[in-house]
């Protein structure tokens, strides 16, 4: 018998690949039923400059057993207050109630990656998995970080499983309210990031230097500015969605802003890179990140340069602590790179695939089974 899952994103469906879509896949393929519900959008969203609506479709039909719930507007300060929270967990659980009526749809179990909805746990009265992957209360915007963790704090409570990504202070946070939670790093779809990279007698390396990601307010653009003006022979390529003003990098003739791109026109371009960055600032929410892009830079073979944000010291990762030292590392891995370092960086990725994280979810899925 087929069971439906309520798969809730903080992420859009198709935006930066990452372990929601993996994960809501994989359960397809053991033969769940899914309902991929899109995170809303506020109201005053709407009024920003350059705020981009996601064109809803209501519900869209990407196969048989998978569903997205188009994003769709509730109110702002949902983090700050509890009325307005109240109020967009009511609009929230409506908009499930009626696209579960319209798929004749009966959730038997919830996966959130979104802890500001208690009270729509509450009234589901299903089993939950909730898969912690950032610290959510150390986010920008309209946000009161106190009410955010007692938010989370009560989701962690209202859970039959807590999962969380292989960064420590992320694991210790999540403890601390109560519960012992799973780890489950993050990972890479590992055949396709080393390619060929096995079968090569000899490296064929371009003069680029090249970030794959979300361009957001926690990345250093002052870093990538010193990059830029240490490696003119050098292109500086930043693949990924832009969510921060970037004009002072354009004015750079030799940082290249890629956009988005699908990840197989990424790991062809991370292959034949020199190195990869990961230049982020140092704050509450990126010492508790567990990045994607490492393990798709490792994947690929690529040395890899970061501020020391996250897990990145626990993997052969070397370290900027500071601007010098950044560009330092920078010059140093790409005069000491070599085919067999390449090789020996992707088979400690393999680790990270994303069979493996599959294996890890299976068992908590036959746990809930029993």
């Amino acid at each position: 018998m087929i069971k439906d899952i309520l798969f809730v994103s903080t992420n859009l469906y198709r935006s930066f690949p990452s372990r929601k879509q993996k994960f809501a896949h994989f359960l397809e393929e053991k033969g769940f039923r899914i309902l991929f519900i899109e995170p809303p959008y506020t109201y005053l969203a709407l009024f920003k400059k350059g705020f981009n609506k996601n064109t809803s479709k209501g519900l869209e039909k990407v196969s048989d057993n998978f569903y997205i719930l188009n994003s769709f507007a509730w109110l702002p300060f949902f983090k700050k207050y509890k009325l307005f929270n109240y109020i967009d967990n009511l609009i929230f659980l409506n908009r499930i109630k009626k696209a579960c009526s319209i798929l004749n749809f009966t959730p038997t179990i919830l996966w959130t990656y979104m802890p500001f909805l208690p009270e729509t746990i509450k009234k589901l009265h299903i089993e939950t998995i909730y898969d912690c992957v950032d610290d959510h209360a150390s986010f920008p915007g309209l946000i009161d970080p106190r009410f955010s963790n007692s938010l989370e704090e009560t989701t962690v409570h209202l859970s039959n499983y807590v999962i969380v990504t292989g960064n420590v202070k992320l694991k210790e946070k999540i403890k601390s309210f109560g519960k012992e939670p799973i780890v489950i790093s993050n990972g890479v779809d590992w055949k396709l990031f080393a390619g060929g990279l096995f079968l090569r007698k000899r490296i064929d390396i371009k003069k680029q230097i090249v970030y794959a990601g979300v361009i957001a307010e926690w990345f250093d653009k002052e870093i990538i500015k010193k990059i830029a003006e240490n490696f003119k022979d050098f292109k500086i390529i930043l693949i990924g969605p832009e969510q921060t003003d970037t004009s002072d990098l354009k004015k750079h003739a030799n940082i290249i802003l890629l956009g988005k791109m699908p990840q197989h026109e990424i790991a062809p371009v991370l292959r034949e890179s020199a190195v990869g960055i990961i230049p982020f600032k140092i704050n509450k929410l990126t010492e508790k990140i567990d990045p994607l892009k490492v393990y798709e830079y490792l994947a690929s073979g690529l040395p890899v340069i970061s501020t020391p944000v996250g897990i990145l010291k626990d993997l052969p990762v070397k370290i900027g602590e500071n601007e010098e030292s950044f560009i330092s590392n920078i010059k140093e891995e790409i005069f000491q790179d070599s085919l067999e370092k390449r090789k020996e960086r992707s088979e400690f990725a393999r680790a990270f695939s994303w069979e493996n994280k599959y294996r890890e979810v299976e068992k908590i899925l036959q746990e809930l089974r029993k």
